[in-house]
């Protein structure tokens, strides 16, 4: 195992053993990785409106940052993902059409950000990923699930009504029929049936979820940036016509083929060694 991975597995380990009343998010950087980590132990790390509005900060200076290759988001210790919404704050932050409608637009903004990151973003899913929780990892790339995950937006009970720009995100990922089931039957999906459902997209045991996201993540770092990007860019584009995505695109392109970068890529196949890409991540 490299340095890179122990280093990771001993932060998914020290992430696992927290504990704390105070919700919050925080940031953490391990070399290229960034790992986003969603803490309200007490609640499930259910997310309050603040915490909404600290991941649209965190998204918003992830977004420039040219040192990043990939994002692991994450709930703090082991019983959540986030359990969704902190619901003793709606009589305040979500009670009428006016507050409901700020609501809904912090939560936009912050699945925008995040969904529009340039790099691979994957969700880490340990436990409950209800609602909020829910909604936040399908903004990801990719949902990583351990086996005793539980999936699902049971609002019917709540009353509140999913905004446009969460049930896009969700339909990409398992269809408009499929979210159909998902808030019709308001039912908890255990990890086997979201597989199934494309509510994630891999499962595995929970013991060897980190070991799995840290060589993920490892492949993802020692790719060319500029492909890791490129490959996100046209696997959105193939949903359909997306003028800012291809002008991206087309700027990838121009980067990937008059650069060094693929003669490295070309080099190292040829002398059957790992290639080098670390000046390209400095551009």
């Amino acid at each position: 195992m490299d340095q890179s991975s122990e280093s990771f597995l001993g932060l998914m380990e020290l992430i696992d053993n927290e504990s704390s009343e105070a919700p919050g998010v925080a940031l953490h950087r391990l070399g290229e990785v960034a790992v986003v980590v969603i803490s309200n132990t007490s609640r499930r790390n259910a997310l309050n409106l603040s915490m909404w509005a600290e991941l649209e900060d965190i998204f918003r200076a992830l977004s420039t940052d040219r040192g990043v290759s990939a994002l692991v988001m994450r709930g703090a210790g082991r019983q959540a993902f986030a359990a969704g919404a902190d619901i003793s704050e709606f009589p305040v932050e979500r009670h009428d059409l006016e507050t409901a409608g700020r609501y809904n637009a912090q939560l936009s903004r912050t699945l925008r950000l995040l969904a529009g990151l340039e790099f691979p973003t994957l969700a880490a899913i340990q436990g409950f990923a209800v609602g909020g929780g829910c909604e936040l990892s399908h903004a990801c790339d990719l949902r990583i699930a351990a086996d005793d995950a539980q999936i699902g937006i049971p609002i019917g009970r709540l009353g509140v009504v999913l905004g446009v720009t969460e049930a896009k995100y969700i339909v990409r990922h398992i269809g408009v029929n499929g979210l159909k089931r998902v808030l019709f039957s308001g039912r908890l999906f255990d990890a086997g049936e979201s597989a199934r459902l494309g509510l994630v997209d891999e499962v595995v045991s929970a013991a060897d979820l980190w070991n799995h996201l840290a060589a993920l993540t490892g492949t993802i770092t020692a790719s060319r940036p500029t492909t890791m990007r490129a490959a996100k860019v046209v696997t959105d584009l193939a949903e359909g016509f997306d003028e800012r995505r291809t002008d991206q695109l087309q700027d990838l392109m121009q980067a990937a083929y008059g650069g060094d970068g693929l003669r490295e890529g070309f080099n190292a196949f040829i002398e059957k060694r790992s290639p080098d890409f670390g000046f390209e991540r400095k551009l």
